[in-house]
């Protein structure tokens, strides 16, 4: 089976994992929204602040170091990788649990430390089943990763709802992943059948660390970026609030989240097998980018529509508040969508250090932004904070990508417009049309609401991109018949396209 076809079966395997964990989170979270306070997701979160700032200083670039290795002592690079994950890990969380009371005192909240305990177990394991996921990326088994993961996204969700109910209250949120992450890391080690050995092979922790220090770098800038605003909406308007920036986050990653988890996945190991040809290599990357925008914009422009009903919906009426923050962050999401594989891109060319170059002018703006947001505008000035300095930054990211291929930024936007230029006049008539018809929409149960908006949006993008872009369909087909020919033909039909 060809790298194209395996990838593409990888990516059918870990969308469709993806997909069952969003629906069980998605039907869980609408129990325990109901069940729980927004000061208690917010509580959870801020203690998890603390880890990701922590845990970056030693976690970051393991995978990326491991995927992107192409000399022939692969077994060898593993052990030394396991090993050199044991240490850090248990540096990083002996950390963890010393500042730990420190930021319960700040917080002026004692359930942090309890929490801290139970967080700090998650890790272990998270941590731990690094190398071996590795290992079965780079070897392209997703099928593997899939089916023993599986089972824990259906496990995990029930037993948030059964802690809930039990009256546990905030540890339901924690809790039940405690008890079953460490099992899902043993079945990941048994599955690769790795054997790390008694020798720790220090020697090669240097070249490890060689790699990975422009990463760890990346990775503390970006998590000051991606946590820090939590940190100072908890500080300036409170934990209640930050509760419900953390759902408003939620939804608008909704789709976003998962599919750029599937996408780096695959793209993080079949990538680096092309660096020897840039043009090939660009060739794959845009392809699979415009397929992906092709398929992810349309529900973007859905949530955007139907953010109100979907929150009222799903969240109750004590929640309406994170109707105008999501429909905001829903256009981050999607300019962080389609510039994701920016570090893999990076990693894959071994620019590490260009990656960092941007993130470590990018943190401090962005955490300045929010501050500024949060003071004057609350958590819909961090949102528009976070959208306004993002699209600055993302753009400088397109052109290193564009460099590392040899290719001018300007042909990112030349290849990619036609999506967002369609997405986007899909909602602008949608929103006139609403407006016009408040009177008789606003009456409506929200499901049929969202139903319709999805229907009139999908229908209005493929429309436009039929009739305008007839090009780009014939660009996708060819992808999809190198990744997925089961779909091509559906496609083609659905398309009329008849000369592929």
């Amino acid at each position: 089976m060809s790298i194209g076809k395996k990838a593409g079966k990888g990516f059918i395997k870990i969308l469709q994992r993806n997909v069952l964990e969003k629906l069980m989170g998605l039907t869980t979270i609408v129990v325990l929204a109901r069940k729980l306070t927004p000061y208690d997701f917010g509580l959870v979160s801020i203690t998890e602040v603390l880890l990701y700032m922590i845990s970056v200083f030693g976690t970051t670039g393991l995978s990326e170091y491991l995927l992107a290795y192409r000399k022939e002592d692969v077994k060898e690079t593993f052990k030394a990788a396991f090993w050199f994950n044991i240490v850090i890990t248990l540096v990083v969380l002996a950390l963890f649990l010393a500042v730990a009371p420190l930021w319960s005192d700040f917080q002026n909240e004692p359930r942090i430390q309890n929490i801290s305990f139970i967080v700090g177990g998650i890790f272990i394991f998270s941590q731990l089943a690094v190398i071996p996921k590795a290992w079965l990326s780079r070897n392209l088994q997703f099928d593997k990763q899939v089916r023993i993961q599986t089972p824990f996204i259906i496990l995990i969700p029930l037993g948030k709802l059964a802690a809930v109910f039990a009256g546990f209250g905030v540890y339901s949120l924690i809790v039940p992943t405690l008890l079953l992450t460490p099992v899902q890391t043993w079945l990941f080690y048994r599955a690769t059948k790795l054997n790390p050995g008694k020798r720790l092979y220090t020697e090669r922790w240097k070249e490890i660390y060689k790699f990975t220090k422009h990463l760890i770098g990346s990775g503390i800038l970006r998590r000051l970026a991606d946590h820090g605003d939590k940190f100072i909406l908890g500080k300036f308007l409170g934990l209640g609030m930050l509760g419900i920036y953390n759902i408003a986050m939620q939804m608008a990653e909704l789709f976003t989240t998962q599919l750029i988890m599937v996408s780096n996945n695959i793209l993080s190991s079949v990538l680096p097998k092309y660096v020897g040809d840039k043009q090939k290599f660009y060739t794959h990357y845009i392809s699979f980018l415009k397929t992906f925008a092709f398929v992810l914009l349309p529900f973007m422009g859905i949530m955007l529509l139907a953010a109100k009903p979907i929150i009222l919906l799903m969240y109750g009426p004590q929640w309406a508040d994170a109707i105008l923050p999501m429909q905001i962050l829903i256009v981050y999401s999607a300019l962080r969508s389609v510039t994701s594989s920016f570090s893999i891109v990076m990693n894959s060319f071994h620019r590490n250090k260009q990656s960092f170059k941007v993130n470590l002018f990018f943190t401090p703006v962005h955490l300045i932004g929010s501050a500024i947001g949060a003071y004057y505008g609350g958590i819909v000035g961090v949102a528009v904070s976070l959208v306004v300095v993002r699209a600055f930054f993302y753009n400088w990211r397109i052109k290193l990508t564009m460099d590392a291929v040899e290719q001018p930024a300007t042909r990112w936007h030349r290849d990619l417009y036609p999506y967002f230029m369609s997405i986007a006049a899909v909602i602008i008539i949608s929103w006139l049309v609403g407006y016009y018809l408040h009177g008789v929409i606003d009456g409506l149960f929200p499901l049929w609401i969202i139903g319709i908006v999805a229907v009139g949006v999908i229908l209005s993008y493929n429309f436009i991109m039929k009739l305008i872009f007839p090009r780009e369909l014939n660009t996708i087909s060819y992808f999809l018949g190198a990744t997925f020919p089961r779909i091509q033909q559906p496609f083609n039909r659905v398309y009329g396209l008849n000369n592929i």
